[in-house]
């Protein structure tokens, strides 16, 4: 008995492609990672379920299906997975999902593949503005940059405000773990009535050229082509735009504000105000503490930090870093004992790899900009007015110190106002042990209070223009 032609060509191109006879997929979030549960069929009568996840890096996993009582266990033993949902999926569902992490109850729904990742402020639905696309080329640099006008919908002018991104190559969302802390600050400052531009890094997106050897001054000089755009840009009221920069973005801002007399107004978040080498000081301190180490190891490895610091600051000749960054720290280890050094993990070869990270890190072109960074030639020449914000619990950008450094020397800014936040993180979150890794876990992308202090101070600066 032979297969007719037409069941032959079919099951020939079911092979040959693997499709399966349909698909269906329901998405959940466990804090910032995304779960894609897959159910496939594969014949008429029967089905395969899989499990996926970017975070997790899972791909397609499969899961062996198994029913107790009235519940579904769909089990990965391999990876010690278990998802127990109550029924067969429907188009949405709330399930038990079970991995080496623990248990937590996760709400799936019905989507047509991975979707981006979803919090509570991310705005959805009808919206009370414009977003439109941008690329526009650089008259002085020729880059090609890509970014997002947001105009609300009430009136012909509004106040403009340019968001910097920070540390890192980011997209014009300002996208860290899923969570778009430019795209939720664009929308909160829609909502009051002020326009905001928000552009790609370099080589992210839209926007050309090359970002690994850009440091602090080419991305001033990628600022000031935005705000050179978009002064022509209808409905905007070309005689009152500012920045608003985050963390690096801070420092650009203060650059930018320093340097253009169009810019009208600043806000500061998380910016650095003391000198690159002394928020590098108060930035690895408070991260090392924010572990929970002892006194004694933070001050071991701080003694040792500071050793390279300055010699990244002091070095000016790129070819020799490597070999007095070595030699600095074989200097440091010779008086320590074999407890010491792994107690504080230099330890069987480890101060290699130490040297090895940070030359790579310190040879960019954006650390020694960083690391030589001074606020007493920026801060002093702004005319503007400027607003100064921190979380008490940044530990990447200590508040106090900052702050009070921005007060000192922003001697000629008409308007100087600061606010520390008590129980905010380095992007303005909520935060419980307020360390490096806690950020990606919170639902909380932008503390409500805050951008609504953004908007409201804008506001003010703008109504005193239009009275004079």
């Amino acid at each position: 008995m032979t297969l007719s032609k037409t069941y032959r060509v079919l099951l020939l191109f079911v092979l040959w492609t693997g499709l399966s006879w349909g698909q269906e997929f329901w998405q959940g979030q466990l804090q910032a990672k995304r779960l894609l549960l897959e159910k496939s069929r594969v014949s008429s009568t029967t089905d395969s379920f899989f499990i996926s996840s970017p975070e997790y890096y899972y791909k397609r996993l499969p899961l062996v299906e198994r029913r107790e009582h009235d519940s579904l266990f769909l089990e990965n033993r391999q990876f010690n997975i278990t998802i127990k949902l109550s029924d067969v999926p429907d188009s949405s569902f709330t399930a038990l999902f079970t991995n080496y992490n623990g248990k937590n109850l996760v709400y799936f729904r019905q989507v047509n593949g991975l979707q981006p990742h979803t919090y509570p402020q991310h705005p959805r639905g009808v919206l009370p503005y414009k977003s439109t696309d941008i690329v526009f080329t650089g008259k002085e640099t020729g880059i090609e940059y890509g970014g997002t006008l947001v105009i609300p919908k009430h009136k012909k002018h509004y106040p403009l405000a340019l968001l910097l991104n920070g540390t890192g190559q980011h997209d014009r969302n300002y996208t860290y773990s899923g969570h778009q802390f430019f795209t939720v600050l664009a929308d909160a400052l829609a909502r009051e009535g002020i326009a905001s531009f928000r552009m790609d890094d370099r080589g992210v997106g839209n926007t050309t050229g090359v970002f690994q050897t850009s440091a602090l001054s080419d991305f001033t000089a990628d600022a000031s082509e935005a705000l050179n755009y978009l002064k022509y840009a209808p409905d905007i009221d070309s005689g009152f735009t500012g920045v608003i920069g985050h963390s690096e973005g801070g420092v650009v801002a203060s650059k930018l504000t320093a340097e253009h007399a169009d810019v009208k107004f600043m806000v500061s978040l998380s910016g650095v105000g003391v000198t690159g080498l002394k928020i590098l000081d108060l930035q690895n301190t408070a991260v090392l503490k924010a572990h929970k180490l002892p006194d004694s190891i933070v001050k071991l490895q701080m003694n040792l930090y500071r050793n390279l610091f300055e010699t990244v600051y002091r070095n000016r000749q790129p070819d020799s870093l490597e070999s007095q960054l070595q030699q600095e720290v074989s200097h440091w280890m010779q008086d320590k004992s074999p407890e010491t050094l792994k107690a504080i993990n230099l330890a069987d070869g480890r101060d290699q790899t130490l040297v090895y990270r940070f030359y790579n890190s310190a040879k960019t072109n954006a650390y020694k900009e960083m690391i030589l960074y001074d606020p007493q030639k920026y801060l002093p020449r702004i005319q503007a007015p400027v607003l100064v914000l921190n979380g008490a619990s940044d530990i990447l950008v200590p508040a106090e110190e900052n702050v009070a450094s921005f007060k000192q020397n922003l001697t000629r800014a008409p308007i100087v106002t600061t606010k520390i936040y008590s129980e905010l993180n380095h992007m303005y979150q909520h935060c419980i042990d307020c360390n490096s890794e806690e950020i990606s876990t919170l639902d909380e992308v932008f503390a409500p209070e805050v951008l609504q202090d953004i908007a409201n101070w804008i506001l003010k600066q703008y109504a005193q223009v239009d009275n004079k």
